[in-house]
């Protein structure tokens, strides 16, 4: 089906709004509660924990070893895993670091994670300008992909944005929110957050069909089914000149997850997953209730299991793959655990 191009700044303003009706609150789940963590697997655990410190505000909340470890053995494929963690925090969600000891040679010749993916994009960060988060990025050696300079996508919406690329290959998009001229009768309390992660898919109505019923959540809001989101602005951010796409957002309490599919720049299936120990983002990790009953909604969705719960970080975890084989977390702790969302509030407002 051809698709034609709607104006940024509907398209923006619709993104702001949500595909929902405006303000309609998300019924809380009572069985995926929340997002633990994003992982990401970097070459420097204390090189990464200093840029994402210094320019996006994320705060150290717990150093951990992983060893002897029969889940991350089976999600590595091999025995005698060992990875040295960091989990670093920010107001609303959280990013668990892994610095692996010897990668596999497979993880060593994965290439960095595309623009147009496919898997776990990037993660977005939402900070007040004048932060300067961005530039602070840049400083600490991350390369823009896109234009250098903020892009403005949306007159009607004081919001820049940018892609940049840390030295991992670990893509994060930022976006430098103009608070002032928001004009907001009570300012935000706080300057920085985590937006959402983010999935590229080659088929973004599978992957919409999966996590609609797997986060028990009819109804995502989409932008660009019918007409494209497009637009020379658009190519400064993702840097792929032509770029037409569309999108589509999961709210799981505390942390948004993003989807999208780029129609000009097709994006291939897998054919085998991703090495978890390769550099870049290798995990999401979902908070439950009960690991059985989320255990039957990834199957029931179908995805498929990767292994059943074991012990690890004080709770159960048990892992599977959506159907674009993105390695998903069932983790089951105390909620006054490090690694829970619980610790996150009224979704950090």
């Amino acid at each position: 089906m051809n698709k034609s191009v709607i104006s940024l700044s509907v398209i923006f303003l619709l993104t702001a709004c949500g595909g929902r009706s405006a303000g309609e609150p998300i019924p809380p789940d009572s069985i995926i509660t929340g997002v633990n963590y994003v992982g990401a697997s970097v070459s420097d655990i204390e090189k990464a924990a200093g840029l994402y410190g210094s320019s996006v505000d994320l705060q150290p909340v717990d150093q951990s070893e992983i060893s002897e470890n029969p889940v991350f053995d089976k999600l590595a494929g091999r025995t005698g895993v060992s990875a040295s963690t960091q989990m670093m925090r920010s107001v609303n969600a959280q990013i668990r670091f892994m610095q692996f000891a010897n990668p596999s040679a497979d993880a060593r010749a994965t290439k960095p994670m595309d623009v147009q993916g496919p898997g776990i994009a990037h993660v977005c960060y939402q900070v007040d300008k004048k932060t300067k988060a961005y530039q602070k990025f840049l400083a600490g050696g991350a390369k823009h992909i896109g234009a250098k300079d903020m892009v403005h996508l949306n007159p009607q919406n004081p919001v820049y944005y940018a892609y940049a690329r840390d030295s991992d290959g670990l893509i994060s998009e930022i976006e430098h929110v103009d608070i002032a001229k928001l004009d907001l009768p009570t300012p935000p309390k706080n300057q920085y957050r985590v937006r959402h992660v983010s999935l590229a898919t080659p088929d973004i109505d599978r992957l919409v069909d999966f996590y609609t019923e797997f986060l028990n959540q009819p109804g995502p809001r989409r932008v660009g089914r019918w007409l494209s989101v497009s637009g020379e602005k658009v190519d400064m951010v993702s840097g792929l000149p032509g770029s037409e796409l569309e999108m589509a957002w999961f709210q799981i309490r505390n942390l948004e997850l993003e989807m999208f599919q780029y129609h000009s720049h097709p994006t291939e299936d897998l054919e085998e997953p991703r090495p978890v120990d390769a550099l870049g983002y290798n995990m999401i990790v979902f908070d439950v209730s009960d690991i059985d009953a989320a255990r039957k909604r990834l199957v029931d969705a179908g995805g498929k299991i990767v292994s059943e719960p074991e012990p690890i970080d004080g709770g159960q975890i048990m892992f599977g793959r959506d159907p674009d084989g993105n390695l998903l977390g069932l983790q089951a702790v105390a909620k006054t655990s490090v690694f829970s969302s619980q610790n996150f509030k009224n979704n950090g407002t």
